[in-house]
C-alpha cells in the first residue's frame, strides 16, 4: 500500500466518475482508490467508509489488476433454484396469466403446487 499512488490526473478523473454514480457501493468503492492514491491508509480509509480493512485490500487489488471496470463489477450471486426447469416454465406461464398483488402471494403459491419452501 505504501507504494500506491495516483497522479493528480488520475485523481480528477475519478473524482469526475464519482460524481456521476448512484450506487453508493460503487462509489465507495472509487472512493477508497482516491483516498489510497492521495496517500491515505488502508486503516483511515477503512475508518472513514466504515468497512472492513479486508474490504480495502480487495478493492485496491480489483482496481490494480483490472482498472476501474473491474473496480465496478459485483459479483453477488444467489442462492441456486430450488425448481426444476419445467416447474421454472410452468411457474412463468402461470405467472403470464394470474396476477398477484405481493411476492408473499407468490411464495404461498409455488409452496403450495411445487411444495417447495421459498424464503
Amino acid at each position: 500500500m505504501d507504494n500506491f499512488q495516483l497522479t493528480p490526473v488520475e485523481i480528477a478523473a475519478l473524482k469526475t466518475f464519482h460524481r456521476t454514480l448512484r450506487d453508493r457501493r460503487l462509489a465507495d468503492r472509487i472512493k477508497a482508490v482516491v483516498h489510497l492514491g492521495s496517500g491515505w491508509s488502508v486503516a483511515e480509509v477503512a475508518q472513514s467508509l466504515l468497512i472492513d480493512e479486508s474490504t480495502v485490500y480487495h478493492w485496491l487489488e480489483k482496481y490494480q489488476h483490472g482498472g476501474k471496470d473491474a473496480l465496478l463489477t459485483l459479483c453477488y450471486s444467489g442462492k441456486a433454484c430450488s425448481l426444476t426447469e419445467k416447474q421454472q416454465k410452468e411457474l412463468a406461464k402461470h405467472l403470464d396469466e394470474n396476477t398477484y398483488r405481493t411476492s408473499k402471494e407468490i411464495r404461498l403459491y409455488i409452496q403450495k403446487t411445487f411444495r417447495r419452501r421459498i424464503m
